[in-house]
């Protein structure tokens, strides 16, 4: 109905992604975890959002194309996105705070669209470039931090405010690339409101309420992350500017130079690479959100010109979702992780050791969203040993990821280990795709 499916039916949709290469390198992404850091395995919420998604994909009139997938990823955004492989990444925040049945239904159908019109291309590559590109910028400048020279108080106090700095970019990394959603254009986007639209309205959901609120929510919630991003950034400016002195850059990258000289030069070049990472992630070119509303009103108007039937939301999905006892300990690992990340970047391991204790005592407790974080705290404290055992078992993991294998090598080679980190970067550039690069 209406002119967008006029558009979407000339092109023939159900034929893919329009590229095979794009279509395995997301689907390379998700089976071997390399950007689900924060992956949960909940197989009674993922049925249940499977079977939602189903019932809206039956709507859809045209060849279907590849299977669809669900994941669920551990943290706390209001926010789902999908792959070129037919993945539906469900955010555990997404679950926690719709407000109806009809929200998740409306915000499914709009990822199901750009799955059905095929909206992928070239960018999951780039996007790829642009995660390593500013990791490769985050390990120089924590490295030229972590090893800094000089002896007595001085020395302490700028380790201490190295490791706190090392903490905070772990964290800044994990916002800006735990999700990798594709840079969709904004015209794509218009077409996946005004399906998504379709779709939940033809499943019997309310799409005019529902819509609306979820593009409220989907601006508040970005809002609140740009937010936490410019504060965990002032403060990792801060922790850098007590850590990386000209001593610390000289020791790191060996031999004298002046402040202006290339030495130097680098340093800050890769503090920048560094200090810009979120911004290496560009999301989706979403319309503000009233703009999207007045879009998917005049759609309705156009495609219903009788007018779309006016219904209740409803909570009895959610409810339902809601009530399981996995979801009510995902819900506290979750929040624990997130809690001891925020603990561990101010440098109060006490907390950040309570926090995660309250994730380990889950049963999330063998997800490498808890294991690698244990261990990256475990480090910071001083306990290369249990840091060590805690990688290991996150290893052993189906979902871990290509942070876990460089953080488990960077702290093994710090602390002189270095034939075992050989190894473990030998196990990590084999485990994803013989790919040397994150490790260089």
């Amino acid at each position: 109905k209406g002119p967008f499916v006029k558009q979407v039916a000339s092109r023939n949709p159900g034929q893919g992604s329009g590229g095979t290469g794009a279509m395995g390198l997301a689907s390379d992404a998700v089976n071997a975890g390399q950007y689900q850091a924060a992956r949960l395995r909940m197989p009674q919420t993922e049925a249940k959002v499977a079977a939602l998604l189903t019932g809206l994909d039956a709507r859809w009139p045209y060849a279907k194309g590849q299977p669809l997938r669900v994941h669920i990823l551990g943290v706390d955004y209001y926010n789902a996105y999908s792959l070129a492989d037919g993945s539906i990444v469900v955010a555990f925040g997404l679950l926690d705070q719709a407000q109806s049945d009809d929200e998740v239904a409306f915000v499914l159908a709009h990822e199901l669209g750009h799955v059905r019109l095929g909206h992928f291309a070239s960018q999951t590559a780039a996007t790829s470039k642009a995660h390593l590109v500013s990791r490769l910028g985050q390990a120089f400048l924590i490295g030229a931090a972590l090893h800094a020279g000089g002896g007595g108080a001085v020395s302490a106090v700028m380790q201490g405010a190295a490791s706190r700095a090392d903490a905070t970019n772990d964290f800044l990394h994990f916002l800006t690339n735990v999700t990798v959603e594709p840079g969709h254009t904004r015209a794509q986007e218009d077409e996946a409101d005004c399906i998504g639209f379709d779709l939940s309205q033809a499943a019997s959901f309310a799409a005019d309420s529902a819509s609306a609120r979820v593009f409220d929510t989907v601006q508040a919630d970005q809002q609140k992350r740009a937010v936490v991003t410019s504060d965990l950034n002032a403060q990792l400016k801060q922790d850098l500017g007590q850590a990386v002195s000209k001593g610390a850059a000289q020791a790191f990258l060996g031999g004298g130079f002046s402040p202006g000289g290339l030495g130097m030069g680098l340093l800050m070049g890769a503090g920048r690479m560094a200090l810009a990472a979120g911004a290496s992630n560009q999301p989706p070119q979403h319309r503000p959100p009233e703009e999207r509303k007045r879009g998917v009103a005049q759609y309705s108007t156009d495609a219903y010109p009788e007018g779309a039937p006016l219904r209740d939301e409803r909570h009895v999905w959610l409810t339902g979702v809601r009530g399981t006892g996995e979801y009510a300990q995902g819900k506290i690992a979750v929040e624990a992780v997130n809690d001891a990340k925020t603990a561990r970047g101010k440098g109060d391991y006490p907390t950040a050791t309570a926090a995660i204790g309250k994730a380990a005592a889950t049963s999330f407790r063998a997800a490498p969203l808890v294991l690698n974080e244990a261990a990256r705290l475990r480090d910071d404290m001083g306990d290369a040993a249990g840091a060590g055992a805690l990688f290991v078992r996150a290893n052993a993991n189906p979902d871990q990821t290509i942070d876990g294998y460089l953080d488990f090598g960077r702290m093994l080679y710090r602390t002189g280990q270095n034939d075992r980190a050989v190894t473990i970067i030998q196990e990590g550039t084999a485990r994803f795709n013989n790919d040397p690069k994150p490790f260089l």
